[in-house]
């Protein structure tokens, strides 16, 4: 009989394993005994501190362990600052202690996350992100979608903290009247942003559902549109050109980046509807900005990652 404890798997992204993609992957993959639990549920706490576990994966800071805790972020990092280097945070520099092992996307991300953290670097491994071993030959179409028959333009901004820039106010009008029937503009908010668009009158301009899986829309997607969200590095894995649309500036000063912003991230940036358009409309392939930018943050993401991530979790739970 096995002497292993059950591993726990814990969320801070909501009730259900779907929205945890990262997660999903290991927890799915992983054939020893398992739990799945929930942060924001009321029984965290006294699960983890039940001694029935001696390791943790969790998809962001840990607060408290059972022992040993790998902590594999929700996204890819190298955009926004987050840990010690957030403003409005709750992490606290003694959290480094209970974080045995961190998976980051990649080489760039040892450094993002030692800074961030206080974790020693020799704690931080590259072995890239687990749900992105999917992207491998994805096409469009894969996402089946009901837009993958058209031009999809698709908009997905990142989510604001309090004290952040607001949403900018956009000229929809505009946007929708350079579309034509051969095209789509796709908005899909931040599921955390609690914010909608007022764009039902719009002829080629569709808002999806925030909670709705955005890897479809990818999938699916001629250009991907945001402003300082990760999921451009999803977009460039997957080979998808980025328009960084930054109309009301100011995010970058209030937040910080770990890049410089936008030249680091993407060749490609409009801070007006004019400048979107003509950008998104000639928008086709990967420049050398993004090429450099993928291989900083992403090059462990190689689709063999969650076969990387359960070796470790053998070895840090009893061989």
């Amino acid at each position: 009989m096995s002497s292993k404890k059950p591993v726990l798997f814990a969320t801070v992204l909501g009730k259900s394993l779907d929205r945890c993609e990262n997660l999903k992957v290991i927890y799915d993959a992983y054939k020893g005994e398992k739990k799945f639990v929930s942060t924001h549920n009321s029984d965290f706490y006294p699960e983890v501190k039940s001694g029935k576990y001696d390791l943790m994966v969790i998809d962001a800071f840990p607060t408290v362990s059972p022992s040993k805790t790998i902590m594999i972020w929700h996204a890819i990092q190298g955009g926004k600052y987050i840990g010690l280097d957030e403003k409005h945070t709750y992490y606290r520099k003694e959290y480094a202690d209970l974080i045995d092992r961190i998976v980051v996307a990649g080489g760039g991300g040892i450094d993002m996350f030692n800074r961030c953290t206080g974790v020693p670097r020799e704690r931080i491994l590259d072995l890239g992100m687990p749900r992105t071993d999917r992207y491998k030959r994805k096409k469009k179409g894969d996402g089946h979608t009901e837009f993958a028959d058209k031009r999809m333009y698709l908009f997905a901004p990142t989510f604001r903290n309090f004290g952040e820039t607001p949403f900018p106010v956009i000229d929809w009008q505009k946007i929708d009247e350079s579309l034509t029937d051969s095209e789509v503009f796709v908005v899909k908010c931040h599921p955390y942003g609690n914010y909608a668009y007022d764009i039902d009158r719009y002829n080629h301009i569709v808002e999806v559902p925030c909670m709705s899986p955005s890897v479809n829309y990818l999938y699916d997607c001629d250009v991907l549109i945001t402003d300082y969200s990760s999921i451009m590095f999803d977009a460039y894995l997957l080979k998808k050109p980025v328009v960084l649309f930054e109309k009301n500036p100011g995010y970058v000063q209030t937040r910080g980046m770990y890049l410089k912003y936008p030249d680091e991230y993407c060749s490609r940036y409009a801070t007006t509807e004019d400048e979107l358009i003509k950008q998104m409309k000639l928008a086709n392939g990967l420049r050398t900005a993004e090429k450099r930018c993928l291989e900083y943050v992403a090059d462990a993401c190689d689709g063999h990652s969650c076969e990387r991530i359960l070796e470790l979790i053998d070895e840090m739970n009893g061989g």
